[in-house]
């Protein structure tokens, strides 16, 4: 061995012992914290100066200044709550059952309103009387529209105005999301747009693998250095069409290690769109996109849109992407008659294109609009509520805003750390069996937290202590792949020029691959979705290729119910799914799923729309794990912190409450993000009914950090606000 190499050797072995020393000494200064018993303790007593500040460039400044104003304009913008009787006799009175603010929301029916609704203010039956009142003035069901980002929350809108005012009449008003919207009228006025109606809907999955098709075929992925994945360049082209800018400005902006690949990804996203087009297929951004430059463009359309619908109303505004604000504008141009619900502290959607400033700028849109804020908290203690007012009057972006209620009862939030991830959950799901057994049912009970990893020592735990639980998230009911399949075929007789659903069922024949499957596409295409298996004598696969053809053209007859179409397939699929999996008894039980939904519907067209848009709960699928008796105890809940948003628990738990965890070390660097992740926070606590229970380890080492700090936004909350556990 050379004497340089001998002595790089000797270098990176005191490196290595350099390292271990200060990780050890870490280590026991980790154990110290958790022995002392001290009130004064080190770690809550750091100064904010020892937290690294994201640099805020002159550009953001001034964006800060800008809202600043806004909200400030907000604020001035005065009110009075009208204090006179409806002249007209009324089912409801909706003085007594609303507080003030509610009332003013719910009796301003005309013009535009801005609702600043805090979390748990009551927002869901603010809109529900709202509807009432509107048809008890005589507006007409058909006239209104209500846009959510929820199929169930919709519904029980609807449903809930239905039964307060016992008037069948709330059937008819227009109620759904922004995508069940958009697929409805497009395909409604069809023909003034010039466009087929029976185009396919894509979710996320098919659209990631035309991407990865396009990909292959360009030979991208051959390249000496490692080319962004389907799901990398899906997310940057879905970005930048929800942003409203071009794919150069989101790699610039979210993605800088991939601008040598501008061009590809360019290139990749204008052939996916002509793909898309060929085949009559529309992905999720493209029923918005299409909706939003038609009312802009199509004059006849656009009229008869705003005629048919001269009350609007929009849930949750804040979480709203460029694209469709714009779609709310354009319809609500000619009448004005809207209103916009949401709160700007509950805005965490920015990673899909959410838009904090649609929200915040509404009244530049709207000059003549009125502002209530909507402040009377019906879910958490006082307690809780001053903590989490806490949380965001530190906020440098957003509408200041002050939670009241008038649930005394006491319960500060209590805040623990340890000396280990496994002290952590110990103690959490110690206390979990300790309020099960003070009556609180664990269906009550929810662990959230920023990232999934976070609760997998809390999953170790309520598996050795036999406690039922429920994980929100992993692989969705939709996303099997025998569901799928199912799905394939279905599409194939509405819309036999779908190729995505071609390429999935052709590959399932044994002697077809990709090059095969590639050339029995074209020849369908070429003969406007006709299968025409004469091509192909000779080939193994020609007995199987009959036989599909065979089933799909017995599908398709228009006189067969869905529920039919689906037996149908299944007994066609059955000795397929046999030989591809062994578990296929399991998996046909999904299938019979899709049977009894199918009952539901008479058009092929409203079933393949909302499985795409609105796909059936998760609870098909097994989640809950384990169950001891699932007729004796419903599960406690673990869940990331953005799919518990609109939830609520008699008692929450957030862990793992670190800096670098939560905030997120991703969002350290931009105060922008850094901001959002303070929202996040906010919504995790606002959850939370009477029992609110934040902690955290003392360490948790990464590939690349060591992470020691308690979360940024506990330390710089005055003591009083909880009790802090030694």
């Amino acid at each position: 061995m050379t004497k340089e190499k001998e002595e790089a050797k000797k270098e990176l072995h005191n490196l290595l012992n350099e390292f271990r020393t200060r990780f050890s000494l870490v280590n026991n200064k980790s154990k110290e914290f958790i022995e002392k018993k001290d009130d004064s303790d080190y770690s809550w007593n750091i100064p904010m100066s020892t937290y690294n500040q994201p640099k805020i460039s002159e550009e953001l400044k001034e964006k800060i200044k800008r809202l600043e104003k806004i909200c400030q304009s907000i604020e001035n913008k005065k009110f009075e709550f009208d204090e006179t009787e409806s002249t007209k006799s009324l089912k409801i009175d909706y003085k007594k059952s609303l507080n003030p603010s509610q009332y003013f929301a719910v009796s301003n029916i005309n013009g535009s309103l801005l609702v600043i609704a805090g979390a748990g203010s009551g927002k869901t039956r603010t809109i529900i009387y709202r509807v009432s009142y509107m048809l008890e003035h005589d507006i007409a069901p058909e006239n209104i529209l209500l846009l959510t980002f929820t199929k169930k929350a919709s519904k029980e809108m609807v449903d809930r105005s239905i039964t307060l005012l016992n008037d069948m009449r709330g059937e008819n008003i227009m109620a759904g999301t922004f995508h069940s919207f958009s697929n409805y009228v497009i395909r409604k006025y069809h023909k003034i747009l010039n466009i087929q109606p029976n185009f396919t809907i894509i979710d996320t999955s098919d659209s990631e693998d035309i991407i990865d098709l396009i990909r292959q075929e360009l030979k991208f992925s051959k390249k000496e250095k490692a080319f962004p994945k389907k799901s990398r360049i899906y997310t940057i082209i879905s970005k930048s069409r929800n942003c409203n800018l071009t794919v150069e400005s989101i790699i610039d902006r979210e993605y800088k290690g991939l601008k040598e690949f501008v061009e590809e990804i360019k290139l990749i996203a204008e052939t996916y769109h002509e793909y898309k087009k060929g085949n009559n297929i529309f992905d999720y951004d493209d029923l918005m996109d299409f909706l939003c430059q038609s009312l802009k463009n199509n004059a006849l359309f656009r009229e008869r849109i705003q005629e048919k619908y001269k009350y609007i109303m929009v849930d949750e505004f804040q979480d709203t992407n460029v694209v469709q604000r714009e779609i709310v504008d354009l319809i609500a141009s000619k009448y004005k008659n809207i209103m916009v619900v949401g709160d700007d502290s509950q805005s965490i959607y920015a990673f899909r294109g959410a838009d904090i400033e649609n929200i915040l700028r509404f009244p530049e849109t709207y000059p003549d609009c009125k502002v209530i804020k909507i402040e009377q908290n019906y879910r958490s203690n006082q307690d809780i509520l001053s903590f989490s007012n806490a949380i965001v009057s530190n906020a440098k972006i957003g509408y200041k805003k002050n939670l009241f209620s008038n649930n005394t009862n006491v319960g500060k939030p209590i805040i623990k750390k340890f000396y280990s991830q496994e002290d952590e959950a110990a103690f959490i799901v110690k206390n979990i069996l300790k309020l099960r057994e003070e009556n609180i049912p664990l269906k009550e009970i929810a662990i959230i937290y920023r990232s999934s990893f976070h609760a997998n020592f809390i999953q170790a735990e309520l598996l050795k202590r036999n406690i039922p639980y429920i994980v929100y998230g992993g692989l969705k009911f939709t996303e099997r792949r025998h569901v799928k399949d199912i799905i394939a075929y279905l599409r194939l007789t509405f819309n036999p020029m779908d190729a995505i659903a071609w390429n999935r069922i052709l590959k399932i024949i044994p002697g077809i691959g990709g090059s095969s499957a590639s050339k029995i596409i074209r020849q369908i295409q070429d003969s406007s979705g006709v299968l025409e298996t004469s091509q192909f004598k000779g080939k193994k696969f020609l007995k199987d290729l009959n036989n599909l053809s065979e089933l799909i053209g017995q599908v398709a007859q228009e006189q067969i119910n869905i529920a039919k179409k689906v037996e149908m397939i299944k007994d066609y699929y059955t000795p397929i799914l046999k030989m591809i999996e062994d578990d296929y008894q399991v998996r046909l039980l999904d299938i019979d799923v899709l049977y009894s939904l199918a009952c539901n519907y008479e058009k092929l067209e409203k079933f393949l729309s909302d499985f795409a848009l609105e796909p059936p709960s998760n609870n098909f699928q097994n989640r809950a794990t384990p169950l001891i008796d699932e007729t004796e105890e419903s599960p406690l809940t673990l869940s990331t912190i953005h799919s518990s948003k609109g939830l609520e628990w008699n008692t929450v738990f957030m862990p793992h409450l670190l800096d670098g965890l939560l905030p997120s070390s991703n969002s350290l660097g931009n105060l922008e993000d850094l901001e959002e992740e303070r929202r996040l926070f906010y919504v995790g606590c606002t959850r939370a009914k009477e029992r609110l229970f934040l902690t955290m380890p003392a360490h948790v080492a990464s590939w690349d950090s060591f992470l020691t700090h308690p979360s940024r936004f506990i330390i710089e909350i005055d003591r009083v606000k909880y009790n802090l556990l030694k």
